[in-house]
C-alpha cells in the first residue's frame, strides 16, 4: 500500500484541459493502474487500449501521487457521486493535497501564445503555496462541473484541495492549454514533467480528440458551466 500524498482529478470538460494533462502526466510518469470507478451512472461504454479492455474512469498510481482520470464525459447526475467517492477516498488514505485541473474559457485564445493559469485553494496556507509559485487566484466567478464538486466536498470533509484553472478554448481541444496546467502543477509539486511532446503533438492530439471534445460539448450544455463567466452577487 502506498502512502499517498497529492491526489490530482481530470476529466473532460472546458478544451478537455484536465483529461489532456492526466493522460499526459499519467504517460509521462509511468504510472501504473491500481483501481478503477464504475457506477451505473456513467455511460454503457468500455474503452480499449492496445487490444485491452479498460473501465473509462481509472485510478493510477506511482510513489506518493494518485491521479483519477475519466476518459468519457461525466453526465450531470453523476458529478456528485463522483466527487464524494473521489474527496472520501482522499481523506480515507489522509491524503495532503488534492488538485483538480480543469480550462477557463476564454474568447480570445487564439491571440494568447502561453495560457495563463488561474487558481483555487481551500486554506490560507494552499494559496499562499499557489503565490509562491506564481499561480495567480481566481479572484471572482463561479466553478461548475466536477472540479466545483470536488472542492466543495473537499471544504465539508476538510481534504485540503486546490484547482488549476488554464485558459482555454471552450469548444475545442486545447492541449497548450494542458501544457501550462502541467507546468504550474510542476511548480506546485514539485513534479518534472517536460510538455515538450505535449506542445509538438498538439494539432495531431487535437484531431484525435474531436469527437470527444463534441460529446463533452453536449454534457457540458446540461450543466452550469456559463455561469462560469458570471460575477457573483455579493461582490457585483
Amino acid at each position: 500500500m502506498i502512502k499517498v500524498k497529492y491526489c490530482i482529478v481530470g476529466a473532460p470538460d472546458v478544451g478537455l484541459v484536465g483529461a489532456i494533462s492526466l493522460s499526459y502526466l499519467i504517460q509521462s510518469l509511468k504510472m501504473e493502474q491500481m483501481g478503477y470507478l464504475e457506477s451505473d451512472m456513467f455511460d454503457p461504454v468500455i474503452v480499449v487500449h492496445q487490444g485491452v479492455p479498460e473501465t473509462p474512469f481509472r485510478i493510477y498510481g506511482k510513489d506518493d501521487l494518485v491521479a483519477f482520470i475519466s476518459e468519457i464525459p461525466l453526465e450531470p447526475h453523476s458529478l456528485f457521486p463522483v466527487s464524494r467517492a473521489i474527496v472520501d477516498w482522499a481523506k480515507s488514505k489522509n491524503v495532503e493535497l488534492l488538485v483538480s485541473i480543469s480550462g477557463v474559457p476564454i474568447q480570445n485564445r487564439l491571440d494568447v501564445e502561453v495560457p495563463q493559469v488561474f487558481s483555487v485553494g481551500t486554506s490560507p496556507a494552499i494559496r499562499d503555496s499557489l503565490k509562491k509559485e506564481d499561480i495567480e487566484p481566481f479572484e471572482e466567478g463561479f466553478m461548475a462541473g466536477l472540479h466545483g464538486l470536488v472542492v466543495r466536498e473537499c471544504l465539508k470533509k476538510g481534504v485540503a484541495s486546490a484547482v488549476l484553472l488554464a485558459q482555454s478554448h471552450l469548444q475545442y481541444p486545447d492541449p497548450g492549454a494542458a501544457a501550462s496546467a502541467i507546468n504550474a502543477l510542476n511548480r506546485l509539486l514539485g513534479l518534472k514533467v517536460d510538455v515538450k511532446k505535449l506542445l509538438e503533438e498538439e494539432e495531431e492530439i487535437r484531431l484525435k480528440m474531436r469527437e470527444l471534445m463534441q460529446q463533452t460539448g453536449r454534457v457540458m450544455a446540461e450543466t452550469p458551466k456559463t455561469r462560469e463567466q458570471g460575477i457573483p452577487l455579493m461582490y457585483a
